[in-house]
């Protein structure tokens, strides 16, 4: 008994001492300089040593809300060199986090013109242009793309002024400010020095989009498609055919059925509905893995986005039997293909 009380007695007064400690102005200088040195350092290399082709979701939801997770955005790293796919709402954030080395950027590309594909180009005009882009910001994308950029670039000018005025032409040059848009051109390679690596856009069928793309991405071996958003025409399963990764976009009729029969407002209700014939399902998803023998599907702007297990478990109920080698990704889900090898390795960077 008396143990116990000499035990209970050292760990108040432990408590009482660190409590003490707290309010001391050094001890939370020391612990708030830790604190900062970290949020700075970040958690890890951005970059790999291994020479790989590699692709990480910044962006995983749908336009429909899904607390913690950012609009359609992939990243793909061949080598060192970085190509990223779509910029929607919250990818920057997330790119940011990451410390994403702008430098190795060399380009962004837009599969088509909805919002949430486009909403963080602005942000990643900032970013590259802080961080030493040498150049104006290249930037590919369906027809009309320039007219995107010109407009961002209306919208942003008094801010590339007033930057440029207080940081200066050596930290943030004007000549360098906006953006070089390049419409991309269906089954015209994406041109880039990046040794190995080869783009190719291929037309996809998001109508009434008059204009989307997918992309098929090539690095020394390893192969990997990215849907964009479009219904299953055949023209994902054709390009997919024995690659390593298919990243698709898909919805689930059953879970947005349900949503329409609870929607609030007519509104809803009506977009529930229309969303519906211009994306392609779980389950087709599913099929044109199988019959284009592709290694891995990871599933990305899912409509709706699971919340829970049980909502996951709904949404891939139509993959049963179908096809199942597949992962529903988050914001920071990374896959890596290591060059002359056949692994596909996935995880989690943040």
């Amino acid at each position: 008994m008396k143990k116990l009380l000499v035990l209970i007695s050292s760990v108040v007064l432990i408590f009482l001492i660190g409590l003490v400690s707290l309010n001391s102005h050094s001890v939370q200088d020391r612990i708030l300089n830790t604190g900062l040195k970290n949020i700075l350092a970040g958690v890890e290399p951005f970059l790999d040593k291994e020479d790989s082709l590699k692709v990480v979701v910044c962006g995983s939801r749908s336009p429909l809300p899904s607390p913690g997770r950012a609009e359609a955005c992939i990243l793909v790293e061949a080598g060192d060199d970085i190509y990223i796919f779509d910029l929607g709402n919250g990818s920057m954030d997330n790119l940011t986090q990451y410390q994403v080395p702008w430098p190795n950027v060399k380009a962004v590309l837009i599969t088509h013109m909805h919002s949430d594909h486009i909403a963080d180009l602005p942000d990643a005009h900032l970013q590259s242009w802080v961080q030493g882009r040498n150049s104006t910001l290249m930037v590919y994308g369906p027809e009309g793309i320039n007219l995107v950029t010109q407009g961002f670039e209306l919208a942003y000018s008094a801010d590339y002024q007033y930057r440029n005025e207080h940081h200066g032409d050596d930290m943030l040059p004007m000549t360098i400010a906006g953006f070089n848009p390049i419409q991309i051109m269906d089954n015209q390679l994406i041109p880039n020095n990046t040794p190995g690596l080869e783009i190719l856009p291929f037309v996809v069928d998001h109508h009434p989009v008059n204009s989307a793309f997918g992309f098929k991405i090539s690095y020394k071996g390893r192969t990997v498609v990215i849907s964009g958003d479009t219904i299953h025409d055949g023209s994902v399963q054709k390009y997919s055919k024995d690659v390593d990764l298919l990243v698709h976009s898909a919805i689930s009729i059953d879970l947005v059925e349900r949503m329409r029969e609870i929607a609030p407002l007519p509104q809803l209700n009506k977009i529930l509905f229309d969303i519906q014939d211009y994306h392609t399902t779980i389950k087709e998803a599913g099929e044109i893995s199988r019959d284009a023998n592709v290694k891995h599907l990871l599933i990305y702007h899912a409509i709706p986005t699971p919340r829970n297990k049980i909502m996951e478990d709904v949404f891939f109920r139509p993959l049963v039997g179908v096809f199942d080698s597949y992962t529903l990704s988050d914001d920071g889900t990374r896959v890596i293909m290591p060059v002359g090898s056949d692994e596909v390795i996935i995880d989690q960077i943040n």
